[in-house]
């Protein structure tokens, strides 16, 4: 048969069925792509019309506080900062309160006459972190002051939950419940092995000892400088405990000590140590609030409960506060997670400071004139060196214009210490982690794998320097005294820097530095903070540099907006810039020499907190790829 020739019959198919079918794929080919557009169309122009119709309609339903309300307040995965989900008209969590609306919620209802009193119910879930429980136990204390009631149902749960049951008229537990009482631990899990078992070798130089970032790369195990800041750290967070629980229950410090060394407790041995006050089911702790409320048990009386999430986003009644002004409003702007260059990609739960963000939002703040104050929350391990100094320069710059406040959450140090001290003012509270002012130095070699895998390299090049940091060579010694020299000029600068803002000589600085971390109350006896207080001390002291008290109203714009939501969706249709793609579960397998199925067999099933620590580790290896010193916390601390 000739080449190109027709066959007659194909498969006992007739020419003519042959001839037929390719006429048509030819002649239609353009009909599948032309659904496909018109469907992609529609569903853009859907979302696009869902936000600017249903949105408004979502907005127009208003909750509704009604009479004899009971405030329900469960703490369960609170954000210091989340940014609205563009999905959540079709459902989720996006629309929970923050910290900050928390508190807000909790100092309102306090004068409001429908809010009678909180419940807070505790059924298992995380509680809140250190520096958060503490600010929210003072403003809980304020409410009380009005004579309303606080009381608290803890099912299960740890220290933790317990701490903000402390102000409680009554705490109660079911006879079933149990409490983890058995005091508080650090702990870090440590790579060297699982990299070196493939071949990858990390070189880090810290400055100074008490940098220790790198050492769950390069380590088995802490070295007696971490063990020692870290041991100081954990005793803070035990005797804050201590003196909270004997405090607000009347039991001796000494006593608490020696019943959190026995371990788990049951709900009949926790009443019987003066832990909680009575035993009870759930739907009777209800009814005791009715007849709190009403004075008597009758079924015709109803006692209403709102969510935290519903009161925060209830309507205000009108206000009446005459010195609330439009043109004196204060900017909050969020700086939570590690700090990376460039800007966040599209809608994520990832919590990132992305510099060229954070730049645009200082400079919106700074030239809204309706703007007079600015705070920054901070809750900020650190991270990249380059990130860190665009934002601290555009804060120098934006506090040339208004002033910049810095209020310290759970964690401010290295990179996050770094912004904070190109603020006016510095506000932290006692048991914030800060410091950690020094650099981390961090190169991986691959040379070892290429020997594991057979695999032999040669090369060509122009001078003696070309090779340098090449991962598929072995370091030489010039280049790690290169890589050192480089490395503690930008440790000197931040040295330097951090001694002008504090008003202190060079050499002060440095002895107070070293990559040390500090607990927010011996940083301010340092002088490395200026005041010891939380969110609403720093927003009271914004109020006062715009001449309002703190019992004054003021208007608040947070940055990033809720309204970046619509933005988000076009990042995810490719209709805005998407520069930095989320860590996704194929990069942190090939991290691991493993691929992405296996690893997330084992991923899906280790515990969060080992999750969190392989992910902090997994940022810091990705930022040394890009840039080779950085400012960041030692280690992902956690106290549980």
């Amino acid at each position: 048969m000739d080449d190109g020739q027709i066959p007659n019959n194909i498969g006992g198919v007739p020419p003519y069925q042959v001839h037929y079918e390719r006429r048509r794929r030819k002649s239609t080919w353009w009909i599948p792509l032309l659904i496909v557009g018109i469907i992609l169309v529609l569903i853009i122009g859907f979302i696009v019309v869902t936000f600017g119709v249903v949105g408004s309609v979502f907005e127009s339903e208003q909750v509704e506080v009604k009479g004899n309300t009971v405030l329900y307040l469960t703490l369960d995965n609170v954000s210091e900062y989340s940014q609205a989900n563009p999905f959540q008209m079709f459902g989720g969590n996006a629309s929970d309160a923050n910290f900050f609306d928390i508190l807000s919620a909790v100092k309102r209802a306090k004068n409001d006459d429908d809010i009678k009193g909180i419940y807070y119910s505790v059924k298992g879930e995380s509680g809140l972190s250190a520096v958060k429980a503490e600010e929210l136990l003072k403003a809980m204390d304020d409410f009380k002051s009005s004579g309303k009631f606080i009381y608290s149902y803890i099912q299960a749960g740890t220290e933790q939950n317990y701490v903000n049951a402390l102000p409680s008229d009554k705490i109660f537990m079911p006879e079933e419940g149990m409490l983890e009482m058995n005091g508080f631990a650090i702990s870090a899990m440590f790579f060297k092995n699982t990299l070196s078992n493939i071949g990858v070798d990390f070189y880090v130089q810290q400055f100074e000892d008490f940098k220790s970032a790198g050492e769950s790369l390069t380590r088995t195990s802490f070295s007696d400088s971490a063990r020692y800041e870290l041991k100081v750290l954990l005793q803070s967070r035990y005797e804050t405990f201590l003196s909270n629980v004997a405090s607000y229950r009347k039991l001796d410090k000494q006593n608490v000590a020696s019943i959190l060394n026995r371990g788990l407790y049951t709900a009949d041995s926790l009443q019987a140590l003066g832990f909680i006050d009575e035993i009870l089911p759930e739907n009777e702790v209800k009814e005791f609030m009715k007849k709190k409320v009403f004075g008597r048990i009758d079924k015709k009386d109803e006692l209403n409960f709102i969510s935290i999430d519903s009161y925060a986003a209830a309507p205000e009644d009108s206000p009446k506060d005459k010195s609330l002004d439009k043109n004196k409003q204060i900017a909050i702007i969020y700086a939570v997670g590690a700090i990376n260059q460039g800007s966040q990609s599209g809608w994520s739960n990832e919590e990132s400071v992305r510099s060229d963000d954070f730049v645009e939002y200082l400079k919106q703040a700074r030239e809204d004139k309706s703007i007079k104050a600015i705070i920054l929350r901070i809750d900020s391990p650190g991270g990249s060196v380059i990130a860190s100094d665009d934002i601290y320069k555009e804060i120098i710059k934006t506090r040339a214009v208004k002033p910049v406040y810095a209020s310290m959450s759970d964690v401010a140090a290295s990179g996050g210490y770094y912004m904070a001290m190109a603020c006016d003012t510095i506000i932290a509270h006692p048991s914030t982690i800060t410091g950690s002012i020094g650099v981390i130095l961090m190169v991986n070699n691959f040379s070892r794998t290429l020997n594991k895998l057979d695999i032999t390299l040669d090369t060509l090049q122009t001078g003696a320097a070309a090779n340098f940091l090449s991962p598929l060579m072995a370091l030489q010694n010039k280049d790690k005294e290169k890589l050192y020299t480089m490395s503690e000029k930008i440790y000197h600068r931040f040295v330097a820097k951090a001694a002008k803002s504090r008003n202190k000589s060079f050499d002060e600085m440095r002895s107070l530095a070293k990559g040390r971390v500090w607990v927010g109350h011996d940083a301010f006896q340092r002088g490395l903070v200026d005041v010891e207080g939380g969110f609403n001390d720093a927003l009271n002291i914004a109020k006062k540099r715009l001449g309002l008290k703190p019992e004054n109203q003021v208007y608040i714009q947070t940055y990033p907006s809720q309204e970046d939501g619509l933005k988000s969706i076009l990042k995810i249709f490719g209709l805005e810039k998407d520069e930095e793609p989320s860590v996704n579960m194929k990069q942190l397998a090939q991290a691991f020499g493993m691929d992405a199925n296996s690893f997330f067999e084992y991923w899906s099933v280790i515990p969060q907190e080992a999750r969190r620590q392989v992910l902090y580790n997994y940022q810091l290896m990705e930022m040394s790829g890009k840039e080779k010193s950085l400012m960041a916390l030692p280690y992902n601390i956690e106290i549980k």
